[in-house]
């Protein structure tokens, strides 16, 4: 579907669907400041324009589409108007929902990874399940697993992988350690509200003579 092709605002849910990328990044205006973003790439999002204090306008992210519909993003939007009305930081309350919702959710590091463990049910051996089922209860759970998953920095998880390099001198279990816990975030950014994956941007480098982890 083409841009001129838009017969009216709100955006359809056919449109929403349907909207082709162009050669460039564009917005279509859905209404009260809530515009729809398509990338060249054909990724599809939300965003709020907003007038900040200094009077200069801004972007804020509302989500990716299809995982926030229309109503949902609509919602959120007009939720995030109400707190600028008030005078409020958009980008603060967005945040405070979010851990919120999470919270709500039980969102933990550890609740996300038995998730994701229970999808690898059909598809690993015994011996491979109890072995890296165990590897995160003795060396990711004491640290992490009751934390907020979206609260962990990437430079935590450096430390930490880092610190059990050292510790028990097990380079290339650490890798495989990494290896899952950024997969159990993968698995929560498609299943729920995380962004991004600290775990990305971090390699570990097996050098039994340096034991280094490298941010890359």
């Amino acid at each position: 579907m083409k841009r001129e092709e838009i017969k009216r605002r709100p955006l359809s849910d056919t449109a929403l669907a349907n909207l082709e990328p162009e050669s460039k990044e564009y917005r279509e205006l859905d209404g009260k400041g809530l515009y729809f973003r398509v990338k060249p790439d054909g990724n599809k999002s939300w965003q709020l324009r907003y007038k900040k204090p200094d009077g200069k306008w801004s972007w804020l992210g509302i989500g990716g589409y299809p995982e926030i519909s229309g109503q949902l993003a609509r919602k959120k939007a007009q939720e995030l108007i109400t707190d600028i009305s008030k005078g409020e930081n958009p980008i603060i309350t967005k945040q405070e929902r979010k851990r919120k919702e999470l919270e709500d959710n039980n969102a933990t590091f550890e609740v996300s990874a038995k998730e994701w463990l229970d999808t690898k049910q059909n598809r690993w051996v015994a011996d491979t399940m109890t072995r890296n089922k165990g590897a995160l209860e003795k060396h990711i759970y004491p640290v992490f697993g009751k934390r907020l998953y979206t609260s962990i920095r990437p430079i935590e998880w450096m430390n930490h992988l880092k610190g059990i390099q050292q510790e028990h001198k097990i380079y290339e279990q650490v890798n495989r350690i990494r290896a899952m816990c950024r997969d159990i975030y993968d698995f929560a950014k498609v299943t729920g509200p995380m962004d991004y994956n600290p775990l990305e941007v971090i390699q570990i480098v097996c050098n039994k003579a340096k034991n280094k982890i490298c941010c890359l």
